[in-house]
């Protein structure tokens, strides 16, 4: 059975969805094997009339298991 660990990360974007792809994206730029997201938060800013979201993401991915010989 493998073993499931999560990291936080807060992606920032135009959308809610840029947001989220932007922190699932660079979680998988080091880490293998990804399964899941969840989003815990939203918030986001306003500037000249702009919206900026932000989500933090909270990425789940399975412990890869190797053999040391």
């Amino acid at each position: 059975m493998p073993v499931q660990k999560a990291v936080d990360l807060t992606g920032t974007g135009p959308s809610v969805e840029e947001a989220v792809a932007e922190a699932v994206d660079r979680a998988a730029l080091t880490l293998e094997g990804i399964t899941s997201f969840d989003v815990v938060s939203l918030s986001g800013s306003v500037e000249n009339g702009r919206l900026t979201y932000e989500a933090h993401v909270r990425v789940w991915f399975s412990l890869l298991e190797r053999v040391h010989g």
